[in-house]
């Protein structure tokens, strides 16, 4: 089956297009989401030293549930073809053209298709043919779509979910770890110095 058949897809919005700056309607302040909020979700770290903090005005009739995070749907980021399921603490922002929301159904469980759609190979190979011979990979809305999906059953793919949650959560924990213990060893150093 296509990825199209078992999800709602959508493309995020242009700021520049979406931001007023007009007092003649209704708006409301947004947030956008941003690469290093996508990248913390996924444990990549983030090289980028000052990160835009940046609220824009947007008309409240465009502000769509669509083009919102919430913490059912995943995020795709279509530069580095990376999936992600945002927690709660980024629910309400805003989605810029390089992202695209994924709503599954109901019988997809949104952890394993985290897992499915990064790392196994099946897609994998999908995604290195839609991005060949171009300079800079993007995924097209239209490409997402049509992207060729095996599922498990349901009890199956929870499983297969939890585990994977348990391996993120595992390897955060661990590169916490390294970086106090070398905070500590930093501080130890300084110490036995006169």
């Amino acid at each position: 089956m296509k990825l199209g058949e078992i999800a709602e897809v959508t493309q995020g919005a242009f700021t520049n297009r979406l931001e007023t700056f007009s007092s003649d309607v209704m708006t409301s302040k947004v947030k956008p989401l941003s690469l290093k909020e996508f990248n913390e979700t996924l444990g990549f770290t983030y090289r980028i030293s000052k990160d835009k903090n940046a609220v824009i005005t947007v008309p409240k009739d465009k502000l769509t549930p669509q083009l919102l995070t919430d913490s059912n749907s995943l995020i795709l980021h279509t530069q580095t073809q990376k999936i992600a399921l945002l927690p709660k603490k980024y629910n309400g922002l805003l989605l810029t053209n390089n992202f695209i929301k994924i709503q599954l159904a109901s019988n997809v469980d949104g952890a394993f298709f985290e897992w499915y759609f990064n790392e196994h190979p099946f897609i994998q190979k999908q995604l290195a043919v839609l991005c060949e011979g171009t300079v800079t990979p993007l995924l097209k809305l239209s490409n997402i779509k049509d992207l060729e999906i095996d599922l498990p059953p349901v009890q199956q793919q929870i499983i297969i979910g939890k585990i994977s949650q348990l391996k993120k959560r595992k390897t955060a924990l661990i590169a916490e770890r390294t970086e106090l213990q070398q905070v500590y060893i930093q501080q130890k150093l300084i110490q036995s110095m006169p």
